[in-house]
């Protein structure tokens, strides 16, 4: 009943922002943003802790940032809600792009390509942007919402901008599929999950469980990895940002190689915050996992 309740209250939110012009849904958005800040005291606390502690800012500074933060996530969720209406046109004329010979470089190589990116920006819309304007060959791992009926709605809508939807439940094979028929696999790699195994790698100086999962693939399969992200524009309007495919060396020691790539991987995603830190979910707790020997060391 409480999924039932959840779901038809959202459902009319989605249609109310859909029946908006945009400039004013994306007001809307901003506001829900701000309340968001006042209200969620457990989110803005973990915003603050970890932007202060890799942004080093003043505590007026990092209130300012950090409400912004929370708006600008509203927003391009206000956008990803809103796009099913968009035209490949449409997002076309709203989205710019830099570095675009990065990716043009791997993919036509033809092997597949490994699209590493994290949760900045609107990264719903840029795999559209590739996939419907762009007309790439684009895949994505998608982690399954707790109600199926969100689900279903998110797959038909990476499904009309030609985005093939890969549950993270699927078989590796279906990965490797994609990769084989030359797909641009797009991999958020930025995030604290319990879900998947990973090795703790440095990031903003700072130890995190990263998932090796994307890197054994490359490793497997030799597909380059592409850093990539999105960036919401003052004028909200979006730039991609696209950058040279890391270097990556593959030896006979398979756990040495995943780590370096790992940490490869944290610098190029680091890079793409850093590019406009305000884009990046600060609430998640990134640094929620620690490592054994530090439990021991702080016990």
């Amino acid at each position: 009943m409480k999924n039932d309740f959840v779901y038809y209250i959202s459902v009319i939110l989605i249609e109310i922002l859909n029946a908006l012009p945009r400039w004013l849904a994306i007001r809307v958005a901003g506001f829900i943003g701000e309340v968001w800040y006042l209200i969620g005291s457990r989110d803005k606390n973990i915003a603050h802790e970890q932007m202060e502690f890799v942004l080093d800012l003043s505590d007026k500074t990092l209130k300012a940032h950090a409400r912004a933060n929370f708006e600008i996530m509203i927003k391009n969720l206000v956008d990803i809600i809103r796009m099913k209406n968009w035209t490949a046109e449409y997002i076309g004329s709203i989205v710019e792009i830099e570095g675009l010979e990065n990716f043009d470089r791997e993919y036509n190589k033809g092997k597949g390509i490994i699209a590493l990116t994290g949760h900045i920006g609107n990264f719903e819309l840029m795999a559209a942007w590739f996939g419907a304007y762009k007309g790439y060959k684009v895949s994505v791992i998608g982690r399954e919402m707790y109600d199926k009926r969100f689900d279903e709605r998110l797959i038909t809508q990476r499904d009309k901008y030609n985005v093939q939807n890969i549950p993270t439940t699927s078989s590796i094979k279906a990965i490797l599929k994609a990769l084989h028929d030359g797909h641009a696999l797009g991999v958020l790699n930025d995030q604290d999950s319990r879900r998947v195994s990973g090795y703790f790698i440095d990031f903003f100086g700072r130890k995190a469980i990263t998932a090796a999962g994307p890197m054994y693939i490359a490793r497997k399969t030799g597909s380059p990895v592409v850093p990539v992200a999105i960036y919401r524009k003052p004028d909200d309007k979006y730039i991609i940002r696209v950058l040279p495919a890391l270097d990556l060396e593959w030896t006979d020691n398979k756990e040495q190689d995943i780590q370096n790539a790992l940490e490869k991987c944290n610098k190029a995603i680091e890079k793409l915050i850093m590019f406009d830190p305000l884009q990046w979910v600060w609430m998640h707790n990134r640094w929620r996992t620690r490592p054994p020997d530090e439990n021991r060391d702080m016990a």
